[in-house]
């Protein structure tokens, strides 16, 4: 054991060392990486810290949350261009962290995948190979929803730098969204079929995982019986359960446990700065949704004066959970069957998540006179408030011409505004373009 512990330790640090400097930048001999095994592989796959920590430029740029002047002048410059939705939010030399992050990761599972390629067809490797493209689809896809336009607005002209392979002396592919996300659909369509049905720890893939990930995927590409056909694969086979709101504890600083049963995948956002300040708050228009018999209002919220702070993480603490949980699977596919004309239908999959977040079904039944589509968007946002989730809605709901009321900042008594497609990605760190193109 400790053999193999100090052996993880040396390949972390290989490619610490490596990614550190940013993907794709440096140019160090392939020697110093020493991932030879199935061991080794599956060490590398299980560096959590890293896999399963997500960006934090997503949850800025989401219109969950408001902040003050003060706060917002004690965070760093890209953090508050992002905050106010700038497009270029990096300074020349500035590097990005989630970025780099990203691209880290991508470069552990191409690493893998090299290293599984001499290893035979066992079934581990297979399923080592399956979680390896997971983790590259889901960085891609990630990378994608920051530094590109909408797939439904989207021109070639933007593009993002692509690599299949850990070969650091190989130029990168620059891709535009359509085919970031073809390989993305790939990827997953593939690792679909090599990972297990079940995994033993909830930072690794599994079948259901991976159908999770390509629900997300086909909403944000409009393809709703495709989106429908994900969640239901996932609500049909009953291995997670909803949590009961009823008897959660709602004076309790943080209610929910780590890995409880609606978990599917770990996945944390964690900032000192941001995600975990007292200054962050919700947005009141999003808190005035949480009408009366709401379950959530009390679990996921507390009162700081006249404004309202998150506790409601499935992490159990102030670190964000931003990973995969199982309502998310009844929100897409009941906004799949609305879409599709299917109404009662998409009602009736609404009404089993609403009966464990109401207080009894009459509140929820107070709720049916809306126009569906609208209740179905609203109960999607209240439900994964501070997931992750929001900003990836936010672009595809423009796309379609239903984010209706415009995102409004102030900071400095100036507003700030989310108007135009332009507006709906980062341009790329101008320190990276250069590293990419050296």
């Amino acid at each position: 054991m400790k053999a193999i512990k100090n052996r993880f330790l040396l390949l972390i640090a290989s490619l610490g060392l490596i990614s550190c400097e940013g993907f794709l930048d440096e140019k160090p001999e392939k020697s110093i990486l020493v991932p030879q095994t199935v061991e080794d592989v599956r060490a590398l796959l299980d560096y959590y810290t890293n896999l399963n920590d997500n960006a934090l430029a997503d949850f800025i740029l989401a219109d969950d949350w408001v902040t003050e002047d003060a706060n917002w002048e004690s965070l760093s410059p890209w953090e508050q261009n992002t905050y106010l939705w700038k497009q270029q939010v990096f300074e020349p030399s500035e590097r990005s962290t989630d970025y780099t992050k990203l691209y880290r990761k991508i470069f552990t599972a191409n690493v893998s995948l090299e290293v599984l390629e001499g290893l035979g067809i066992g079934a581990e490797v297979r399923s080592l190979r399956g979680e390896a493209l997971f983790i590259r689809a889901l960085a891609y896809f990630q990378l994608s929803q920051l530094f590109l336009p909408s797939p439904m607005l989207g021109g070639d002209e933007i593009k993002l730098p692509v690599k299949l392979n850990p070969n650091v002396n190989e130029s990168s592919q620059w891709w535009p969204v359509s085919k970031v996300l073809i390989q993305v659909e790939q990827d997953l369509v593939e690792a679909f079929e090599l990972v297990g049905s079940s995994s033993q720890f909830k930072n690794r893939p599994n079948k259901q995982v991976v159908k999770a990930v390509l629900a997300r995927l086909y909403l944000y590409e409009e393809r709703w019986e495709d989106a429908l056909n994900a969640a239901n694969y996932i609500l049909e086979q009953g291995t997670v359960s909803l949590l009961d709101y009823h008897e959660m504890d709602s004076t309790a600083a943080y209610p929910f446990s780590l890995f409880n049963s609606e978990v599917m995948y770990y996945g944390i956002t964690s900032s000192f700065s941001v995600t975990a300040s007292s200054a962050t708050y919700i947005n009141p228009d999003l808190m005035g949704k949480y009408e009366e018999g709401d379950l959530r209002k009390p679990l996921f919220f507390t009162e700081s004066g006249e404004k309202h702070l998150f506790k409601g993480s499935y992490n159990g603490d102030y670190n964000l959970f931003t990973g995969i949980s199982l309502p998310e699977m009844y929100l897409s596919g009941a906004e799949a069957l609305v879409r599709m004309d299917r109404v009662q239908d998409g009602l009736d999959l609404m009404a089993i998540l609403a009966e464990k977040r109401y207080q009894s079904m009459d509140f929820w039944d107070g709720n049916l006179s809306k126009n569906p589509l609208d209740l179905v968007l609203e109960e999607r946002q209240k439900e994964l408030v501070f997931r992750g989730t929001r900003w990836m809605d936010m672009k595809r709901l423009h796309a379609l011409g239903e984010l209706d009321d415009v995102p409004t900042r102030e900071i400095a008594d100036q507003n700030y505004q989310l108007t135009g497609s332009d507006k709906l990605y980062l341009i790329l760190p101008s320190y990276e373009l250069e590293l990419e193109n050296n």
